[in-house]
């Protein structure tokens, strides 16, 4: 999840961050913002593999600038995670973020990775063939959720291997061992 925040969103950010109020967002402050920020995601970004509910370890962190807080343009990114069986699956989020007319787009990229196969993505439960690149604007379902869903192919894991590796490898940035979701989404300056 990349967020792209223009200057009058980045200060808000900014302020709610810098939480001793000392007027700069320091690298601990900035750690548990995105904390919070992780967690607010698994109500904003439910997601599920095969159609069951999969809580996803958001972590990876990263907000810039640090420093001083000010009317500047913000980047907060955070990565999801969670084990994959193998075989052909369905991986879905659903974009709950329905204030949509506070952000000029969102951009929406699958890709797989890790010797993944992409079989089909896009918007809406049953996606046709694999869609890489899509966006939406700020009407786009006037305020509805929007489901994003990739199918994708992974190797079987080996259950005598070393299972936290294994587990840890999970969905990259969202949508799965070897298929990536990222999200840009830009306020309105």
């Amino acid at each position: 999840m990349s967020l792209t925040l223009g200057p009058d969103e980045g200060l808000r950010v900014l302020r709610e961050a810098d939480a001793d109020r000392d007027g700069a967002v320091s690298a601990a402050e900035s750690e548990a913002y995105l904390t919070a920020w992780g967690q607010g995601l698994a109500a904003e970004l439910p997601a599920s593999i095969d159609g069951e509910p999969v809580a996803l370890a958001w972590g990876d962190g990263y907000l810039d600038p640090l420093g001083p807080v000010r009317r500047a343009p913000v980047t907060v990114e955070m990565v999801a995670r969670a084990p994959l069986a193998g075989g052909v699956q369905t991986l879905a989020f659903e974009d709950r973020m329905v204030r949509r007319e506070v952000f000029d787009r969102t951009d929406v990229a699958f890709r797989a990775r890790d010797g993944a196969e992409l079989l089909a993505s896009g918007i809406g439960a049953d996606p046709g063939e694999p869609v890489l690149d899509l966006s939406y604007g700020p009407g786009f379902e006037a305020g509805a959720p929007v489901r994003l869903t990739a199918v994708a192919r992974t190797a079987a894991r080996d259950a005598s291997g070393p299972w936290p590796i294994v587990a840890g490898l999970g969905l990259l940035v969202g949508l799965g061992l070897g298929v990536a979701w990222v999200v840009r989404r830009r306020a309105r300056a």
